[in-house]
């Protein structure tokens, strides 16, 4: 009788840890790319030149790593991490923008940070995306949970 009480514990410790292993929220996101913009010289956002690459593109995320883990476009100006670096995921419950990725490049002086407003009530979360190369991408995300 004892040793079917510790198998029944047993099933029910290894339930409780799958179920908690389970994401609450997207495990990837599908972001389209709606505008392509580029800093100016007097501090105005312009179309990056290189926006026809991108522009109605998508790009896929990997919510638990914050990887940029696919596109439709071209993949290395997309790019956040590399066999070095590692993208930082940071949330919270308290902002629209709850969702953070930031990713450092110190060889290259670069960053790429990725927002994602997940605290709102709407099936697509809008975005804005600075990429390493310096380009901002907006749009919006949508939870492709698998």
């Amino acid at each position: 009788m004892l040793v079917s009480h510790h198998n029944i514990l047993r099933v029910f410790v290894i339930t409780l840890l799958a179920m908690a292993a389970i994401p609450a929220h997207a495990s990837k996101y599908a972001c389209s790319i709606d505008a392509v913009l580029d800093l100016n010289r007097i501090g105005h956002y312009k179309d990056h030149g290189w926006s026809a690459n991108y522009l109605n593109r998508k790009f896929f995320l990997d919510r638990d790593t914050g990887k940029v883990v696919g596109t439709t476009a071209l993949k290395a100006r997309l790019t956040n991490f590399s066999k070095v670096v590692t993208p930082i995921v940071l949330t919270n419950d308290y902002e629209d923008y709850s969702y953070k990725v930031i990713s450092v490049f110190e060889e290259n002086g670069q960053f790429a940070s990725l927002r994602i407003a997940e605290n709102i009530d709407k099936k697509e979360k809008p975005y804005a995306y600075q990429t390493a190369v310096g380009m901002l991408l907006t749009g919006v995300c949508v939870d492709e949970k698998t």
